[in-house]
């Protein structure tokens, strides 16, 4: 059985940020907000605690767990994978600026040997990186976005 609110955007969703998008993960119905749109990478999203909030400037207000790149407007174009844009909402101040990224850059052997900070526009070192809560600079498939919103309770 197909629930409308996850067809209802299916091949037309262009997503902006404030956007709240529901993804359908084993655990029931989590949410994401864009924050940031920035061509050539993906989408930055915040994903949100759940609360149980339903209007969407309400799930906005919920506390973030983790921020991600995540090709997010591909998957409202798939049908395979429920999503739905539910409506828009302000993005939280301490979000609104463009989130740094740590980026690890490895040896031959695969060991880590320092780490990058990556703000949108450049690259700079970070020796203290490693140990920060910064997301990680990789672009999260949606199969682990799922499983991540899935852990979230």
């Amino acid at each position: 059985m197909t629930d409308p609110a996850f067809a209802s955007t299916a091949g037309t969703a262009r997503l902006s940020p404030g956007d709240i998008v529901a993804i359908e993960t084993e655990n029931g119905t989590r949410h994401a907000q864009i924050t940031h749109l920035r061509a050539p990478y993906p989408d930055v999203l915040r994903a949100i605690v759940p609360t149980g909030a339903t209007a969407p400037e309400d799930i906005a207000r919920g506390p973030t767990a983790f921020v991600a790149m995540v090709e997010l407007s591909r998957a409202l174009r798939d049908e395979t994978v429920r999503t739905a844009l539910i409506g828009h909402a302000t993005i939280p101040q301490e979000h609104r600026g463009f989130p740094t990224f740590r980026l690890p850059i490895r040896n031959k052997a695969g060991e880590i040997v320092y780490w990058w900070a990556w703000d949108g526009e450049g690259l700079s070192v970070a020796p203290d990186a490693g140990e920060s809560d910064l997301p990680i600079r990789e672009i999260l498939p949606v199969a682990q976005l799922r499983a991540r919103l899935a852990a979230l309770g």
